[in-house]
């Protein structure tokens, strides 16, 4: 017997074939899938890892690097000189005193007749001006002669009243005045009122010569 089929048949038919060959290509990349990643699974278990053992790095000891040791510089030591340093003493001289004086001089004359055995002795008034240049004068008259010379304040009582308390006859002191002297203290010569240089330097001269003249002018 002959069976018609109609066209709808054919189509359900058809599409129950697609659906059936479907079904397994899936199934079948299914089993390909799994049995894939059993694979793996099993790849992953059975992998042993590598393990790193950790090397205990081996301590390097460091090199000793020498220093040079800068050279010593030798100083030549200077050679002991032993000197003999003599000491010199210097034995004090005996004090020479010069000449004898008389004690009851001033002092400031005592010094001047004990250096020099004639001495100038010149008398002034300080508030006078020509005794200033008396004065003057007699100085410069004892320096030509090269003898003693003192200056003496006649308002000066601790040098003029003992010399005026020792002149011979009494009397004041002249002002101005010159008076030349030799040791051991006896006058010479004197001269009251201004004197020029000329007349002090001969009269000291002649004093030093032992000449003796009390000379008022």
């Amino acid at each position: 017997m002959n069976l018609t089929l109609s066209p709808q048949i054919k189509i359900v038919a058809l599409v129950g074939v697609v659906a059936v060959v479907g079904l397994m290509a899936s199934m079948t990349l299914l089993g390909k899938s799994s049995s894939s990643s059993s694979n793996d699974a099993v790849t992953l278990v059975t992998r042993v890892p590598r393990r790193h053992v950790a090397t205990t790095p081996t301590a390097v000891k460091p090199t000793k690097t020498h220093t040079a040791k800068p050279a010593k510089a030798h100083t030549a030591t200077p050679a002991k000189t032993h000197a003999h340093t003599k000491t010199v003493r210097h034995h004090a001289k005996p004090k020479v005193h010069g000449y004898l004086v008389y004690s009851t001089l001033p002092a400031q004359l005592q010094y001047a007749l004990s250096q020099h055995q004639v001495v100038v002795v010149s008398t002034y008034d300080p508030n006078a001006d020509v005794d200033k240049i008396a004065a003057s004068e007699a100085y410069a008259g004892a320096n030509d002669a090269k003898v003693g010379f003192l200056l003496v304040n006649v308002l000066d009582d601790a040098v003029a009243g003992r010399l005026t308390a020792l002149l011979p006859g009494g009397g004041l002191l002249p002002d101005p005045g010159v008076l030349v002297y030799k040791a051991p203290g006896n006058i010479a010569f004197r001269f009251d009122g201004f004197v020029d240089r000329a007349t002090v330097a001969q009269a000291a001269a002649n004093a030093s010569q032992g000449e003796t003249g009390v000379v008022a002018q």
